[in-house]
Order: C-alpha cells, then structure tokens, then sequence
C-alpha cells in the first residue's frame, strides 16, 4: 500500500505546496494529515515552528492499474507483443502476471535476468511517477512461484543435513527478497538459526544448528573461568 510521505514549512499551505510539487498533482489529489500547524513563535524568532503535514496520493487502484501495464506493456511488446497482462494492485508488493506461452523462457531469460531486469525498470519508472507506491513483482508463467518453492525446499534441506552433521550450512549468494523467504521458511524451526552473510545486494544466508551455538558458548564460558 501507497505510504504517507512527510513535508514541513513555515505554514500548512506551504507544506501542502511542497506536497503537491513532490506528488506532481493538485491538491484535491491528496490524501492530507495535518500533524502540526505550525507556530510564529515570538515576535517571529522565539519559539518558531514549522508546520508538518503528512501526505499521499489518493487511491484511484484503476489509474494505477492501467498505468502499471502499460509500463510492461512497453517493456516487452518487442518481446511478447501478444502477451495477456494480470495486475493485482491490492497485493503488496504489487503482483503482476504476464500470461505468455510461446515467449515465456525469452521473457524470463537465463536464471531470471531478463525478467528481473524488467521488474527493475518497472518498478523505477513507477516510483517516479508514483511515490510510495508499493514495489512491483513481476512474473511469468508462475516462475517466481517455482522459484520460491525451490528457494523453501532448498532451505528445508540445508536445515536438515546441518542439523544431522552438525555443521553450518550456507546458500549461493541470494538477493534480499530470497534470503527473505529463507529466513521466513525456517523461523520457527527452534533447532537452527539463520543469518545473512556478506556484502553488497547478494549475500549468502548461513543456516545453523543451534546445538553447536550452545557448544561454542559453553566452551568460551569454560576457558573463562579457567
């Protein structure tokens, strides 16, 4: 869902100036909080306040609707020009489906690259337009689904062979989002803990056996009494 974004000045109408400018719309277009009015303070220098309003766009889910898939219209009509485009803006992140059969690996591209970098430059061209707009999965022929479920099944077995060899497992470097469902799949497995390790957008997720966590303190606490 769209979140307010919060804008001061030295009065309420020019906070909701700045409002309008960021949002690039008039102001009947807003959804508008006032959170303080503002003070002049004495005599104009003792006390001053700025005003401070809260502010988003108002919902109009078929404007953005049709604003969405005309962007991926435009992105790959050269790819899949008679694609069938679904767009859920009730979801968050918002989920977009391109119903395509024939141009479907073309669309996806080797590991999700091209579809990624669709989605990449979705979701810029949206937050432009659009700020505080929820962010935008896109997915073909359910890939992202099959992804995930490989992703999940993918933690389930690391958490199994490091709790039956007793060492630290560790994925391939994931983005946010997949570390994410790794973290989510194995929360409430009380016998590993998992942690993301690395730099950059890719890190890799270490899922650990929560056994030899409490070796490894025993012994620190044993060598320092001794």
């Amino acid at each position: 869902m769209e979140e307010f974004v919060e804008f001061t000045g030295k009065d309420v109408d020019e906070a909701i100036s700045k409002a309008c400018e960021y949002f690039q719309t008039e102001r009947d277009q807003l959804e508008i909080e006032i959170v303080s009015g503002g003070s002049s303070g004495i005599f104009g220098l003792v006390g001053l306040k700025k005003a401070k309003i809260k502010a988003k766009r108002r919902k109009n889910p078929l404007e953005l609707e049709n604003k969405i898939r005309e962007i991926i219209v435009n992105l790959t009509k050269h790819i899949a020009p008679l694609s069938e485009i679904k767009v859920d803006v009730s979801s968050d992140p918002i989920y977009v489906n391109i119903e395509e059969q024939e141009n479907a690996g073309i669309l996806i591209g080797k590991e999700g690259q091209t579809i990624s970098a669709i989605q990449y430059l979705a979701n810029r061209i949206i937050a432009k337009q659009y700020p505080g707009t929820s962010r935008i999965q896109l997915d073909a022929a359910n890939y992202r689904q099959r992804q995930n479920e490989k992703i999940k099944q993918t933690a389930l077995m690391l958490a199994q062979k490091a709790k039956r060899m007793g060492r630290t497992m560790r994925t391939q470097p994931l983005t946010s989002y997949h570390r994410r469902i790794i973290h989510l799949t194995l929360q409430k497995d009380r016998s590993v803990q998992t942690k993301s390790l690395g730099e950059g957008p890719l890190k890799r997720v270490l899922i650990m056996p929560k056994k030899k966590m409490a070796r490894k303190k025993e012994s620190l606490q044993t060598r320092t009494n001794y």
